[in-house]
């Protein structure tokens, strides 16, 4: 039995999603998993806003996505996300998509690593209250 946390988000293929034959867009995919990202932070009491005013950010530096099957116009999907951290600067996250039969429509692996705005140096000692944020998503 997996042990570690699973955020969720759930969302609406919209219109603005889809293309012209009712397929959800490859770029949307990548708005989904960033708001996934921002939502699971904020549940652990980390604005991702604030992080930035503050001079961070966790800007992606790889990602693959395997698509099993489409989204369409007009489906409920669950997204869930998985935290992978270790003391590494890297944080891993995979995220299933999901529709209302709880069938994996999607598999998203995207990497981030934490910098300083300033000089775009990674940073490898985390400050502690972003290393207590990272326990609690990762479980």
């Amino acid at each position: 039995m997996n042990s570690k946390p699973i955020w969720k988000i759930e969302k609406v293929v919209l219109p603005q999603h889809a293309d012209h034959a009712g397929v959800m867009w490859h770029g949307t995919y990548f708005n989904w998993l960033e708001e996934s990202r921002i939502h699971a932070l904020s549940q652990v009491g980390i604005s991702y806003f604030e992080l930035t005013k503050n001079g961070l950010d966790l800007p992606l530096i790889n990602t693959s996505i395997k698509y099993k099957s489409p989204l369409f116009l007009g489906e409920k999907i669950t997204i869930e996300s998985e935290f992978n951290i270790q003391r590494s600067p890297r944080v891993n996250i995979i995220s299933k998509f999901s529709n209302k039969k709880n069938e994996i429509l999607t598999i998203a692996e995207v990497n981030l690593v934490l910098i300083n705005k300033l000089n775009f140096s990674i940073i490898r000692k985390r400050p502690d209250f972003l290393s207590e944020a990272f326990m609690r998503l990762n479980g």
